[in-house]
């Protein structure tokens, strides 16, 4: 048999926002993981961001875009995806064909739902851990911080 390998020290690392936000990631990610347990309702982690970005009326894969900060292909890849596992339907309008609608089907709107109440779950045992006072602020100011990163 093999040993094992040591841990591996992070003490080198920087100590700033870009390394804390990705931890505080990362660890969210695992718990919203271990929540939807061996089976979750989507294929990849990345569906679940990717379905809450729809509004219910639709999108149009270059708003769609946009709003990801993606590329049209790589959207329209994740949207054939989505809607080979029946999470979403896409359409051409009629009024121009080139500009194709995004929507999330009952079962995207269901997986959307279970994603809300488990990152919601998440968060509250993040606020318990911290304090009410602490959670509170920590979100407030992120929200400062990162008001405009969407628009």
């Amino acid at each position: 048999m093999g040993k094992s390998s040591p841990e591996v020290s992070t003490d080198h690392l920087p100590d700033h926002l870009f390394r804390l936000v990705e931890g505080l990631r990362r660890r969210m990610r695992a718990e919203v993981a271990v929540a939807f347990g061996p089976h979750p309702p989507f294929e990849r982690p990345s569906f679940a961001r990717m379905l809450q970005l729809i509004p219910p009326d639709g999108i149009r894969i270059t708003d769609y875009a946009t709003l990801a900060r993606m590329t049209k292909q790589a959207v329209g890849e994740f949207v054939d995806s989505m809607e080979t596992a029946e999470l979403v339907v896409s359409e051409r309008l009629p009024s121009d064909r080139r500009v194709r609608l995004v929507r999330r089907t009952a079962l995207g709107d269901a997986v959307a739902a279970d994603i809300d109440r488990v990152i919601g779950s998440v968060e509250e045992r993040l606020r318990a851990e911290v304090g009410a006072r602490r959670y509170d602020t920590m979100v407030a100011v992120m929200r400062e911080l990162g008001a405009d990163s969407f628009g």
